[in-house]
Parts: C-alpha cells; structure tokens; sequence
C-alpha cells in the first residue's frame, strides 16, 4: 500500500485516527505523484528522441552511408527524419505543457481534465511510433528491393520476390510487436498509476 493509499484511508478514519487531513491534502499528494509521472514520461521522450543520435558514435557512419547511398535510400532517410524529429519535438512540448499544466492545477476538475489529456497525449505517440516504424521500414523495403544494387548484388539468383516480401514483412512485423511491447511495459507502468490517480480524484468529486 503506497503513501497515498496511507493517507486516504486516515482522511476517511479521522475519527479513529485523530487527524485532521482533508480533501485538499488527498488532492496535493494526487496532484505531486501525477506531476512526478508526467514529468518522467516527459524525460523519457527525450531520452528516445537522443538515443539514436547517441548510438551513431559506436556506428560506423561511412559504412552504413554507403549502404543507403548504393540503394538509392538518402533522401528517403533524410525526409523521414525530419518527419521524424519534428512530431516528436511536437510531442515532447505537449508532454511538457502537460506537465506544466498538472502542476498548476488549482483544482480537482482541472486535474482530472489534464490526467485524461496526458493519457491520450501518450498513446497518440505510441500509435504514431509504431505505424511510421511500419511506413518506413514498408517503404524501404519496397526502395531496396527495387533497386539495382539489391538485384544485382544482394538478391540470390532464382530468388522468390514473393517469399523475400513474406519474410521481410514477418520480420518487421516481429520487430514492432517487441517496440509495442517495450512501450507497453515503460509508458503502461505510468499509464496505469496515471489511471489510478485519476479514480482517487474521482472518488473525491
């Protein structure tokens, strides 16, 4: 039973307890745990964002370059990056302004309102990473394949288009599902306390 759960069940035995604590001081515990959870949720988009970038010190840039530059794919790499980084800054500041917002609440409606918010803000990037994973790896797939250097120096002779397209699609496919379920253990454990937070404010309407 975690602190809040503790002061909840004194507030509603005060008689018992002999103290005095109210629905004002239920509502600031509620209000400091959720501004800590958003506020983790805020810096673990970032650390996502930065990660890649961090992980091309240990790549050998001029390696994979090459790769990209054989298949014809910079300018697909280029443009879906900048797509990229751009909604992602895009979600960092709504998480930002959620966090900003909870730790101005002055009230339990308002709380309750921007709770909801976080909640939606937080699956709308998990949806959003995970269907341009698709797209992306979809289209780079499909540009590979179709390109001269994959036909004549990568795709076996007598090779199955239709059986490397299966594979490939499984393969990305068991890629994302191991995305999904990574996000569902990081950005679900805040999601659930989230929810829990907001059915103690409801309970206090």
């Amino acid at each position: 039973m975690d602190k809040l759960e503790n002061l909840k069940n004194v507030w509603q035995n005060q008689p018992e307890a002999g103290l005095n604590y109210t629905k004002e001081d239920i509502h600031n515990m509620v209000k400091k745990k959720s501004t800590s959870i958003v506020k983790w949720i805020l810096i673990i988009s970032i650390i996502e964002l930065l990660l890649p970038y961090v992980l091309f010190l240990f790549t050998d840039l001029k390696t994979e370059d090459q790769i990209y530059a054989d298949y014809g794919l910079e300018n697909l790499r280029r443009n879906y990056t900048i797509i990229y980084v751009i909604i992602i800054l895009g979600f960092i500041y709504l998480f930002y302004r959620n966090y900003r917002n909870i730790s101005a609440d002055s009230s339990v409606k308002s709380l309750l309102r921007d709770i909801l918010k976080t909640r939606k803000t937080v699956k709308y990037y998990i949806y959003f990473n995970l269907i341009l994973f698709g797209v992306v790896g979809i289209h780079l797939l499909y540009a590979s394949i179709q390109s001269e250097a994959f036909i004549e120096n990568t795709l076996p002779e007598n090779a199955n288009i239709t059986v490397l397209w299966v594979s490939a699609i499984l393969a990305l496919g068991l890629t994302i599902l191991v995305i999904w379920f990574f996000y569902r253990l990081v950005y679900g454990f805040f999601l659930k306390k989230l929810q829990r937070n907001y059915k103690e404010l409801r309970k206090m309407e």
